[in-house]
């Protein structure tokens, strides 16, 4: 039965400092709190006392003490909060700090750069023609055009049969391959109809002038305006594995998945080299082709 709402599970890696403790049974600490986040607040209320009461601080006047101790205060409690991984919020300090200096958030591209901040973000040594992605440390990917279920048209009975299946699926998938959902806004895919539309034009046996014009402009309509012009959303499945047969097993679930039951994806094609790039292009081209110079991370 599909539940009515989901959460973030509670994590494996678990220490004794991650255990919740109650302090009162009313109030405000009658929240449990982890035993992390309580040494956090006390050990950082100490350490404010002390500079307070035995560094300069201690020598301003009262009006500066007392705005020091409110500014104190309200940092501890910030940094002290918890994230919705259950994670002190003091952890994610350094990667502030880190993404703060503008040469941390700009990659300059020019063709007179050292390309290794670019290639850090591009991630990728090659593509094999089956589509085979090769990454820097090793792993190998591997990208499908997928279709799904998903639909605001669902009864509600269809709708609790894909979610409970899409939660046992969830729970089979190996931990040592990602699975990242890309979606993406392109035109759309006319490669069916110029195939019909080239086999009617084999088949025509008289070739009429008149005919033969029609076809063009069937054919001109398909490639300038609807493949061109017209944008549709389409989804694709990059499997990353920390090696090859991480990702041939993941691939082997993928499969029985698509074979076995059509609730969570209904169609799956492999990308061979010149449509991976195709779709890669759509991220590593910027907004503007790099036609500026600079990268910049958002």
């Amino acid at each position: 039965m599909a539940k009515a709402s989901y959460k973030v599970p509670a994590s494996i890696n678990r220490s004794f400092l991650d255990h919740e403790i109650t302090l009162s049974k009313g109030g405000w600490a009658a929240k449990p709190s982890p035993i992390k986040q309580l040494l956090f607040f006390g050990g950082c209320g100490l350490a404010l006392l002390w500079i307070t009461t035995s560094t300069f601080i201690s020598s301003a006047s009262p009006a500066f003490v007392i705005l020091f101790l409110i500014w104190g205060l309200a940092a501890i409690v910030y940094f002290g909060g918890m994230t919705k991984t259950r994670q002190l919020r003091v952890r994610t300090l350094p990667a502030l700090l880190a993404y703060v200096p503008a040469k941390a958030r700009h990659v300059y591209v020019r063709r007179n750069s050292n390309p290794s901040d670019f290639y850090s973000i591009v991630g990728i040594d090659s593509i094999d023609p089956d589509g085979r992605i090769h990454f820097p440390d090793g792993s190998e990917g591997q990208v499908y055009l997928i279709v799904g279920s998903a639909s605001y048209l669902l009864f509600d009975a269809d709708r609790i049969e894909i979610l409970d299946r899409v939660d046992s699926f969830w729970r089979k998938v190996d931990t040592s391959c990602e699975w990242v959902i890309i979606t993406t806004k392109e035109p759309q895919r006319i490669h069916h109809q110029v195939a019909n539309l080239e086999k009617r034009n084999h088949a025509l046996a008289i070739r009429d002038p008149d005919l033969v014009e029609l076809q063009n402009e069937q054919y001109d309509i398909l490639t300038q305006h609807v493949g061109g012009k017209f944008t549709s959303i389409h989804q694709y499945l990059l499997l990353k594995g920390k090696s090859a047969d991480a990702l041939r097993r993941a691939h082997t679930i993928l499969q029985a998945e698509v074979e076995g039951t059509a609730l969570m994806i209904k169609e799956a094609a492999v990308l061979d080299r010149i449509d991976a790039e195709s779709m890669l292009r759509v991220f590593y081209r910027g907004r503007n082709d790099f036609s500026s110079g600079t990268a910049t991370l958002n």
